[in-house]
């Protein structure tokens, strides 16, 4: 069994003795005997503790608080077998009551029982679950107790006052326990201290109406002693513990409990400096030898301790010495840290004028680590990267020309060497030797050393801002304005936003230099980033910016006579917010010189949404719309569908139809937009109609007799619109018209005409048609009952003609 169970079951044992010895309702003698037995027997085993170490050659030197102290924490096994000696002498010496013959045997297994809850409890990680069940498990004996109080009252009749005063007495006992035993303190011990505590109080009472004060007290103690008093105090023992081990040279024992106290406590400057007392006072080339102590031994430390000792101006020899010792030790035991150890070595190697040794561990470092190397030394050598790189440009004149300089040159050097820089620089802003290095490596970069590391992307680790503000300061100086113009191309890379302005002041800078061309590509520029970014992710200055270049760009081209040129930047410029009628109105002349008629008419039909009435507009509306040919539309209409508009043809067509005195010219326009509308929307019956009737003024009467039969043989079940129901009925009385007048085959007439009754623009002459119609076919009796109908339309035209032709048939 392990020390620690046994400490945890003599825990559990030493509170059932207590509470048996307490249950026997002690006199005043028996407390003293309970005591002195306690006393004695902790002072009998602390005596022998005390002559094993300074037999051991432990010397006081006064400090008797700390050497009983020491004694306590170093002598475990003693100071339990003191306490729980003394606590069963007791319970043997004080007079046993008879009746309760079996109280012995179950203290002591409750005692075995709530040491091993103790045990069972250390299993569980959560404290405030740890927390919870202490309080329940201290607190079940002491409900026990107080129950069988209550249902058997004789049993603590005799003299409640005695047993809490016993068991009060037992506290500081339990607590040297506690504080001496190997195991970390948990809430466990305390819970059982204060529940102690609270019944000892309980059946004290020392005043009246104390029974509040023996809860509340404990409950309160227990919560500052769990949250506030406990972590210190954890600590301080293990600091205790550790440097008594370091003082008897037990190194392994001691660095497992400072770093266990570095656990609890990363932050505490006594633990720090405990811990590393002990690596000072390891012979690291012997501990190498024992893996069990070389595998606690610190590797951070011992390169901060040889950091330490270089960073001297002038270390001596045994400094140095000590330095290469710590630095070999981490290379053995840790070699993922080589990056680390190559440094501090270089810096060994400079201390003592070993120039040559210093620069192949120093290139080693800079040189980018080869493919599947072990991670964790890629991830070392980017923690003194940037050490590195100090060295080998700003802080040793050697270093700068053997390493440093041949390193930049060599492609990419530069570039990592800034991403190291920048990744410190983000974890700590205010780094003044960081700056140094920094304003060295930008000063001299290049638009090259960029592209090798971004390609055509945007390069990480990298500070556009900073590059930015050095091409601004070189811009307008017209010897280094070429430098600036470099500078300023790099930060655009990761300024996309600000683009506009940066390569406008480019351009500006060119202009005065009297490089025209120059100054032209990077105006272009300023398009062709504001195009990838989007106008509208532009800051408000840079936007404006964007579309003023723009604007000159177009109009330049226009004035060059590069069509796809200025329609490219007028298509861009009709996005700013001023302007876009004109705009709209100048690409669409822009178009027409190029001869593309469905683009111009595009961005004629986008111009009228801004003012439909524009005569201009208009114009070029109808100018646009006769200029486009149906078998020119048909590859294109799922482009043109959005804004085409065929209510304007058919409108318009029907208009020019309407009008008497149409010439063959207009009549030729109607029948076009007739023709176009058809093809954009093929199922308008509206178009075709139109365009029969068209084909019809021409004198194309077959053409448009095809149409009329065609539409009257596929009637819709339902119409699209009202205009198309209409229509449709108008097809029908001309239809009939034909049948009537042209092509003799009144019976199809009579078909036409009395589909045509249902249209409500039906009326007397339909009427009188049908009764031509029925005439012509020989049915006198139809023929007459319509003539008849239309004579009941008093003062109509066709009245006294309907008399004539009823007259007529009826055979008078």
């Amino acid at each position: 069994m392990r020390w620690q169970q046994l400490e945890f079951l003599g825990k559990g044992l030493f509170l059932g003795l207590l509470l048996y010895t307490a249950l026997q309702h002690p006199a005043r003698a028996d407390l003293e005997l309970q005591g002195w037995c306690l006393l004695g027997g902790l002072a009998i085993c602390l005596a022998v503790a005390a002559f094993l170490r300074l037999k051991q050659g432990y010397q006081i030197k006064g400090r008797y608080l700390t050497f009983i102290l020491f004694l306590l924490l170093e002598s475990p096994a003693l100071t339990y077998l003191g306490i729980l000696g003394g606590m069963t002498l007791a319970a043997c010496l004080i007079p046993r009551r008879a009746e309760q013959a079996w109280l012995l045997p179950a203290t002591l297994v409750g005692g075995v029982l709530v040491g091993l809850g103790f045990a069972c409890f250390r299993l569980i990680h959560h404290r405030w679950t740890r927390i919870g069940i202490s309080l329940a498990l201290a607190l079940t004996p002491v409900v026990t107790v107080l129950a069988w109080q209550y249902f058997n009252p004789s049993f603590l009749a005799d003299d409640p006052r005695s047993v809490g005063i016993q068991l009060l007495l037992g506290i500081p006992f339990f607590y040297l326990l506690t504080f001496a035993g190997r195991g970390e303190e948990s809430e466990v011990e305390i819970g059982a201290i204060c529940a102690t505590l609270a019944l000892g109080l309980w059946l004290w009472q020392p005043l009246p109406n104390f029974k509040t004060v023996a809860i509340l007290v404990p409950a309160a103690l227990y919560l500052l002693y769990t949250t506030r008093m406990l972590p210190q105090l954890r600590l301080f023992k293990h600091i205790l513990r550790g440097l008594s081990h370091l003082g008897a040279g037990r190194h392994r024992q001691a660095l497992q409990v400072f770093r266990r106290a570095m656990e609890l406590d990363p932050q505490n400057k006594r633990a720090r400096d405990g811990l590393w007392a002990v690596h000072r006072s390891i012979d690291l080339p012997q501990a190498a030898k024992d893996p069990s102590l070389a595998n606690l031994i610190d590797a951070g430390m011992c390169l901060d301790r040889a950091g330490s000792l270089l960073i001297e101006a002038k270390p001596t020899p045994e400094q140095l010495k000590e330095a290469e010792n710590l630095l070999e030790f981490v290379l053995n035991q840790r070699p993922q840290q080589r990056p680390s150890v190559l440094y501090w070595r270089s810096i060994v190697h400079l201390k003592t004028d070993q120039l040559d040794q210093a620069q192949q561990e120093l290139t080693e470092i800079l040189e980018p680590p080869a493919e599947g190397v072990d991670p964790r030394v890629a991830a070392d050598r980017e923690t003194i990267l940037l050490r590195a790189w100090q060295l080998a440009l700003l802080l040793h004149p050697e270093m700068q020309k053997r390493v440093g300089a041949p390193q930049l040159a060599i492609p990419g050097r530069r570039m990592e060497a800034i991403a190291a820089i920048e990744r410190r620089l983000t974890e700590k802003p205010d780094n003044p030797p960081a700056w140094d290095l920094k304003r060295l490596l930008y000063a001299s970069i290049t638009e090259e050393e960029y592209k090798q590391k971004a390609g055509t992307g945007t390069a990480n680790d990298f500070d556009h801002a900073y590059v930015q503000q050095l091409g601004q300061a070189l811009i307008s100086d017209p010897s280094r304005w070429q430098r600036g113009a470099e500078f300023l191309r790099m930060a655009v890379r990761g300024l996309f936003a600000q683009a506009p302005s940066i390569y406008v002041q480019i351009a500006r800078a060119a202009d005065q230099a009297a490089q025209p061309d120059a100054a032209w590509h990077y105006y272009r520029q300023v398009q062709q980033i504001g195009r990838q970014v989007g106008a509208a992710n532009l800051p408000d200055e840079d936007r404006k910016l964007y579309f003023s270049t723009v604007k000159m760009l177009a109009e330049e081209a226009a004035r060059r006579d590069d069509l796809d040129a200025a329609i490219d930047s007028y298509a861009l410029l009709t996005q700013s917010e001023t302007g876009t009628i004109e705009t709209l109105r100048t690409l669409a002349v822009l178009y027409e010189r190029k001869k593309d008629v469905f683009n111009a008419l595009r961005v004629t039909e986008k111009a009228l949404v801004y003012n439909s009435s524009d005569k201009d507009l208009l114009e070029k509306k109808d100018k646009y719309y006769y200029s486009v040919f149906p078998q020119d539309l048909k590859p294109h209409l799922e482009a043109i569908k959005n804004w085409f508009d065929v209510a304007y043809c058919l409108k318009k067509s029907s208009g020019i139809l309407n009008a008497k005195n149409a010439d063959l010219d207009m009549i030729d326009w109607a029948l076009h937009l007739a023709m176009i509308a058809s093809v954009v929307q093929p199922s308008s019956i509206s178009a075709k109609v139109l365009e029969a009737r068209a084909r019809l003024r021409k004198g194309e009467r077959d053409s448009a007799l095809q149409i009329f039969e065609d539409l009257r043989e596929q009637k819709p079940e339902s119409f699209p619109s009202g205009d198309d129901e209409e229509a449709w009925y108008l097809a029908q009385r001309l239809l009939g018209d034909l049948y009537l007048n042209e092509v003799s085959r009144p019976d199809l007439a009579v078909g036409c005409y009395l589909d045509f009754r249902k249209s409500s623009k039906s009326g007397a002459d339909t009427l009188y048609k049908l009764g031509q119609a029925y005439e012509a076919t020989g049915d006198a009796a139809k023929a007459a009952k319509f003539y008849e109908a239309v004579t009941s339309y008093e003062g109509h035209p066709l009245a006294y003609d309907a008399r004539q032709a009823l007259y007529r048939v009826k055979g008078g």
